[in-house]
């Protein structure tokens, strides 16, 4: 070490006289603690042997000491009666050896032997509180990252040979020599592994200059384990890794060249990959491989395994708890294992607890999601309250927003008879989550769970409970938490302050029918207990559910059989019923009952058709019609009535195609326009640099346009909130290909409108080379969602609210751009007609349109809008341009 350059260091940095005693240890060494001593006259020095785990690298260790020797921090050797004669009594610790991750030998001196006897050790002399050092944890860099609201950039610093930088005091020397494989003595001046004060006599000048990079250079923070260093700036900084070595070698730092990492997103610290701009961490993929092979070694039948196996184990699974804290209490009968070993040279097989335990951890490793946002250090208060009670079953409430599920009458059949109050408050805690995760519940949060029942909140606090069912049911908690990156803490109401009381015995009063959240329950409960009138779409069908003008009770059966339709097509024909009830309206029916009469279809017939020479304000096509009716016949079957088919179809056919001749003598009604690519380049003057939403618009449009997509295909439902997975467009729907120089990106769209229920169609965009790109669109949407498995076309607010773009909404600002710049008769469909329209004009093949479009038929000729030779050269002049934009950028 430069001791006056670091005189001057922390000197000018406001650095002393907190470190007085660096500069004195560097000077004339650090204490470590050993009182003077010998072992009486008996004993005029103490030198065991070596260990055996030395004479295995007794190679690697002979040639570490002679490196020592030529850097002149060991000094020798010397015979026993040399160092006798200059010292006095003296005394050696055994070398041993430990390999390292990268598979390196350090040596090690035993201070700890003996470690029985007569003859005291030498660590025993050492007060280990008087050594304390910082200790950069898991938690304190994760509270760190979760509180950052800018993307950082890490680097990592390691100091070579740590400990053999650092001089000892001289006074100890005689306590500190190590035998070679001679017998000759070594004199080490050195702190060495093994020594209780250690990593304290370390941690003094690495504490130092950690301050002093600190004060010296534009550094947002630096962290530290030991002899490792994670540097974090920001991306404005200037500061490079070059500039910390050089500062650091100027001092005497020493580092090594193949242990340090330039600034950039990610960086390996303390075992776990950290990601400065998206705030996620995650456990390296060969360390996940290689624990997971390790957890499947335990599983196989018959193994036994030493003591040491489990031990390495245990701390390895410890290590991998700080990622997923939530499997910490599937250590306890590992644990438990270790401790009733008694005699630690016989291997013994797995005990059946650890081997549930284990199998926990190996299941959820195989599964879970490698990335994972940090976790917040503090518990989320969101109001969320369950209760259960077996008069009726839960109710769960999360602030204003409530969901209730009734128990069936074979709530408790099956195998085992312990499904009690006790089992059902835990379902509620699961269900709870259920919740969360459609109420759109952030990764890394830790929300509080109030409850009034003391087995809930202790099982929640310990992770595990004695009552059997109760613990199987945790374990799926567990897995749902895992899943959801999220994570719970109990806080006790009292029964008489339990909001969701009254909703675990049947009470919905005071609780707005709006506020329901609707799940999809777990294939488990499914027959143990329902949600009353389960959909929350159901209030945007309510004529449906009416017997005519009659409310009815919706039943679990009655929701299935909804779910055989799409939502869209449940509005439709609630629309036409709509239209029915007009019209029984305006011949004074006000009540009434399914099923219709063939006269109601008659007279309905004439009054919404158009008829020659009689307009009015409320008719409308044959075709319309037809499609009402479609609606009316639904809602006779929702209500198992009967449809009078036989009496009406000949009737009502004549009744239409005299309508539809009337239809012909009105003009018809204008083709939808197409989207060119000028009003893309509109749309991107005007959004590209816009708020969130606009950002997320602008890159939806791009899709439906090269994909040739339907909007209803890219937007969603609710504009907040959980969406459903199995009829959503998500994040992870999207998969990038590689094409020689070319990206070719493959949508997954569930619930398209040509789709059977249960199939995924494909959208296929590739990349073009101008700012038009749907390509570079998709990446932005992703790269928005920071990892999270969410809408693909949303965005998150200030607030970390996740917002979905909804149809309507998506119309409502596309209709207000049109509008403004005097583009009429553009719609959301326009984008499909738009895309196949371009194509055509570009003599794209017919094949490829038809595919690209996911047309079986000539049908893709309705999408077909003629380019002039004029429209069609200022195409691809603009086109050109926009390339050679591109291309210059």
């Amino acid at each position: 070490m430069d001791i006056e350059r670091w005189k001057i260091a922390l000197k000018e940095n406001d650095l002393l006289p907190e470190f007085n005693d660096v500069i004195e240890g560097f000077t004339h060494g650090f204490h470590q603690g050993i009182p003077d001593h010998d072992l009486g006259k008996a004993h005029p020095y103490f030198t065991p042997p070596n260990h055996k785990s030395a004479l295995l690298a007794r190679e690697k260790i002979e040639e570490t000491i002679t490196k020592e020797l030529v850097a002149k921090r060991m000094y020798g050797p010397y015979s026993k009666d040399q160092v006798l004669q200059r010292f006095g009594f003296f005394r050696t610790n055994p070398l041993g050896a430990t390999v390292n991750n990268d598979g390196t030998v350090r040596p090690i001196n035993d201070l700890s032997f003996p470690h029985e006897g007569d003859i005291p050790s030498v660590n025993s002399f050492v007060d280990k509180d008087d050594y304390q050092t910082s200790w950069d944890h898991f938690n304190k860099v994760s509270i760190f990252f979760r509180r950052q609201t800018q993307p950082l950039l890490l680097a990592i610093f390691d100091w070579e040979k740590a400990y053999r930088q650092i001089p000892t005091s001289m006074s100890q020397w005689p306590y500190l020599m190590v035998q070679n494989f001679q017998d000759e003595i070594l004199i080490d001046t050195r702190i060495t592994f093994g020594g209780v004060a250690g990593c304290g006599s370390f941690g003094r000048p690495a504490d130092a200059w950690k301050q002093i990079m600190r004060k010296e250079f534009d550094l947002v923070q630096v962290f530290r384990w030991v002899d490792n260093n994670l540097f974090i700036k920001t991306h404005e900084s200037q500061l490079t890794l070059d500039h910390i070595v050089e500062r650091s070698t100027e001092l005497g730092v020493k580092t090594n060249p193949s242990k340090i990492s330039p600034f950039q997103e990610e960086q390996k610290y303390i075992g776990f990959v950290w990601n400065g701009s998206k705030r996620t961490v995650r456990l390296p993929s060969e360390k996940r491989y290689e624990r997971i092979q390790q957890l499947k070694a335990f599983l196989q039948p018959g193994a036994v395994f030493t003591f040491n196996q489990v031990e390495v184990l245990m701390g390895r699974l410890n290590h991998v708890s700080s990622l997923l804290p939530q499997l910490r209490c599937y250590l306890n009968a590992i644990y438990r294992w270790l401790c009733g070993w008694h005699n630690r040279r016989h291997p013994l097989p797995v005990p059946t607890d650890a081997k549930e335990d284990i199998e926990m951890w190996f299941q959820t490793l195989l599964s879970y999601e490698e990335t994972r946002i940090i976790r917040s250090p503090s518990p989320t208060e969101i109001g969320w309250v369950g209760d259960a009670s077996t008069s009726f079953g839960i109710g769960i409430l999360v602030g204003r927003r409530w969901a209730q599920f009734q128990l069936t009458k074979e709530w408790q059949v099956g195998p085992g008879s312990d499904r009690d109050i006790g089992w059902l408050e835990t379902v509620a805690v699961r269900l709870g989550l259920l919740v969360l995760a459609k109420l759109g519940a952030l990764p890394g949060k830790l929300f509080i769970v109030w409850t009034d029942n003391t087995t809930t909140e202790n099982l929640i606090k310990k992770r595990k409970s004695r009552h059997s069912r109760a613990n199987e049911e945790w374990k799926k908690i567990q897995t749902l938490l895992v899943k959801l990156q999220v994570d719970i803490v109990s806080k006790r109401v009292t029964s008489n302050s339990n909001t969701a009381d009254a909703l675990s015995r049947g009470d919905r009063s005071g609780h707005n029918s709006k506020d329901i959240v609707v799940i999809e329950l777990p294939p488990d409960l499914e027959n143990r207990m329902f949600q009353p009138n389960q959909m929350v779409e159901l209030k945007r069908i309510p004529s449906i559910l009416r017997d005519g003008t009659e409310q009815v009770p919706t039943t679990t059966e009655d929701v299935h059989f909804l779910k055989g339709y799409k939502m869209n097509t449940l509005a439709s024909y609630n629309a036409g019923i709509n239209k029915f009830l007009k019209y029984l309206e305006s011949i004074n029916v006000t009540s009434f009952v399914l099923p219709v009469t063939p006269d109601d279809v008659f007279g309905f017939c004439c009054w919404a058709g158009r008829i020659e020479g009689e307009p009015t304000d409320h008719d409308v096509s044959a075709a319309t019609v037809a499609k009402y009716l479609y609606g009316i016949q639904m809602w006779h079957l929702y209500h198992r009535r009967q449809y009078p088919f036989s009496k009406t179809d000949a009737r009502v056919t004549v009744l239409l195609r005299s309508s539809a001749h009337t239809d012909a003598t009105f003009a018809s009604r204008p083709k939808k326009e197409a989207i060119r690519l000028h009003h893309l380049v509109l749309l991107a003057g005007i959004w590209v640099n816009g708020d969130r939403f606009q950002r997320a618009l602008f890159d939806l449009v791009l899709v439906a346009f090269w994909g040739m997509a339907r909007l209803s295909e890219l937007t969603y439902d609710c504009a907040t909130g959980g969406i459903h997975p199995a009829a959503s467009l998500l994040t992870s729907d999207v998969l990038f290909e590689e094409e020689g120089p070319r990206t070719i990106a493959t949508i997954g769209i569930r619930g398209a409108k040509t789709a059977r229920p249960g199939i995924t169609q494909n959208l296929e965009v590739r990349d073009i080379p101008i700012m038009l790109c749907p390509i570079a669109a998709l990446k932005r949407r992703i790269a928005e969602a920071e990892g999270c498995r969410t809408s693909l076309f949303g965005y998150f607010d200030r607030d970390g609210t996740r917002h979905h773009l909804t149809k309507q909404a998506v119309c409502r600002a596309l209709s207000t751009v049109w509008t403004e710049h005097g583009h009429a008769g553009l719609s959301g469909h326009s984008f499909r007609v738009g895309g196949a329209s371009f194509r055509y004009a570009m003599d794209t093949p017919v094949h490829v349109i038809q595919s690209l479009g996911r047309w079986t038929s000539d049908c893709y000729k309705l999408y077909l809008r003629d380019y002039s030779a004029e429209e069609k050269l200022a195409t691809i002049e603009l086109w050109a341009e926009l390339k050679s934009y591109w291309t210059k950028a």
